[in-house]
């Protein structure tokens, strides 16, 4: 094993990142003792800190495959303290660039103040100008956002959704904006509050990938603002997949859907209250959509003309709506035509 320590670093750290996280971690116990480790040490360090980071709340509800993991307040301590309060492992923590970090904010029914409160740690992280915190964020390459409220309706969800668009805000600010790929922001009902003003923040976002909006009760209308998701462009031009599962959509009008960034190769829209999807060339709004999902609604209305410009491969997946006889064979026809598949 010790054979490979005469190779450079950068080879020798590539090499160890064949092994698996909790060989890394035995091999740091049985070395940490070790004066004369310490060059190897630190190489091991380097193997978990420059890997994925996850970051999570105190009491997760889920867990997710990572290289190393701290709670909201160990992450903040570890990059708070200077060189003369940090410790050997720390300083190497600070001073490794690592692969992504992932904000991973899943709750378990029973905890709620302290659920709150490690968001509004992570707000204040944003907000920090601590030259550690925002040298730590500065160099970072990807950034990925999981936030899983898991409210249920007897909850009062009014903190939740006021701190989760205050992070929201805070983030389409900072310098983290161009590097989140993967964002979810799911169980909140963050679509009871000023939708027509956080939906705009994600255009910020700008090489943002996946976009997770699943079981927010997010509406079609709001008050003065009618059709708010067809109002302008919500999404940057490097978006591929957005999830609306679970919502309280009604209807989806041409402006909702040509809005969508020509990037858009899956939407998801399962289990809304959709009744009506307003014709328009959806292959010339969406020229990359490959992938429709609209199981479970109460989809009543739609033209199947809509998806004869459809790329060949186009999946539309319309199980269990109340689609009549006429169109569902309809676009079986079209999409045998055209080479797409319809699945009901």
């Amino acid at each position: 094993m010790t054979s490979i320590f005469i190779l450079p670093n950068e080879l020798i750290i590539e090499i160890l990142r064949y092994l698996d996280v909790t060989t890394v971690h035995e091999l740091i116990s049985q070395l940490r003792h070790n004066h004369s480790a310490i060059p190897i040490l630190r190489l091991l360090y380097q193997r978990l800190f420059g890997g994925v980071l996850h970051i999570i709340n105190d009491e997760p509800r889920l867990q997710f495959r990572h290289d190393y993991e701290l709670t909201i307040g160990d992450f903040r301590d570890k990059l708070i303290g200077g060189e003369e309060d940090a410790n050997f492992e720390d300083l190497i923590f600070q001073n490794v660039r690592p692969n992504i970090i992932e904000f991973k904010f899943t709750r378990q029914q029973s905890d709620y103040k302290r659920f709150i409160h490690d968001l509004n740690q992570f707000h204040q992280l944003l907000e920090s100008t601590e030259p550690n915190i925002r040298s730590f964020f500065n160099k970072t390459l990807q950034i990925n956002i999981f936030i899983d409220s898991n409210l249920v309706f007897l909850e009062n969800p009014d903190s939740f959704k006021s701190i989760i668009i205050k992070v929201l805000l805070e983030l389409s600010k900072t310098e983290f904006g161009p590097k989140i790929k993967n964002f979810t922001i799911k169980s909140s009902e963050i679509g009871g509050l000023y939708v027509a003003h956080w939906s705009q923040l994600f255009k910020y976002f700008t090489s943002l990938k996946k976009l997770n909006l699943e079981d927010n009760f997010l509406k079609s209308n709001y008050e003065q603002y009618l059709d708010v998701w067809g109002m302008s462009q919500k999404f940057p031009n490097t978006l591929t997949e957005l999830n609306l599962d679970k919502n309280m959509l009604t209807y989806i009008s041409k402006d909702f859907l040509s809005n969508l960034p020509l990037s858009l190769e899956v939407l998801s829209m399962n289990q809304n209250e959709i009744n009506i999807i307003e014709p328009c060339e959806l292959g010339q709004s969406l020229p990359n959509l490959r992938h429709w999902l609209l199981n479970f609604t109460k989809l009543c209305v739609i033209s199947p003309s809509m998806f004869k410009k459809c790329k060949t491969g186009f999946v539309l997946e319309i199980k269990s709506t109340y689609l009549p006889d006429s169109d569902l064979e309809k676009l079986h026809i079209i999409a045998k035509d055209k080479g797409l598949k319809v699945l009901i």
